[in-house]
């Protein structure tokens, strides 16, 4: 072999073990920068980081949206009522967890099944409410009230 082909082979297991790729995209990459082992070690950088940042930043997207979902889960309560008047209220999570729960033993699946028939037979109801719970410090509403101390029977005014 002669001295040319020597310096290129070098030049490519310079590549290869400093970006972890393979003969073939190190020749191409050298091939595209002319023999310039920098430009070809840019290159190849450049590759990589847009093959992998597309799927890290995709994966932040993911995961923040799935973080929305469970906040917005976790502010989801289930209300049982009958006449408007609310008999039960739990969680979105603690209310999936108990039907979990239920469906899984074969002895409370029917009683829970039971329970059901005989509160749809009464009127009951199921609400799933999504009010957004306020944050820690959040002023949502403002009540005011005020009370004269010399009046025997005070007032309430709420605004």
């Amino acid at each position: 072999m002669n001295e040319e082909m020597w310096s290129e082979l070098e030049k490519i297991d310079i590549l290869r073990e400093r970006m972890g790729v393979g003969y073939d995209e190190a020749d191409r990459a050298l091939k595209a920068a002319g023999g310039d082992v920098i430009k070809a070690l840019a290159g190849l950088e450049h590759e990589q980081q847009s093959a992998t940042g597309g799927w890290k930043n995709r994966g932040r997207e993911v995961w923040g949206d799935l973080k929305d979902k469970i906040e917005v889960l976790n502010q989801t309560k289930v209300n049982l009522k009958r006449r408007d008047k609310t008999l039960l209220s739990v969680s979105a999570p603690l209310g999936a967890a108990l039907a979990y729960t239920f469906w899984r033993r074969p002895g409370l699946r029917l009683l829970g099944l039971l329970g059901a028939a005989g509160a749809a037979l009464a009127h009951y109801e199921l609400e799933v409410d999504k009010t957004p719970v306020a944050e820690p410090g959040e002023v949502t509403d403002t009540v005011i009230i005020f009370e004269d101390r010399d009046d025997p029977d005070p007032e309430q005014i709420g605004i």
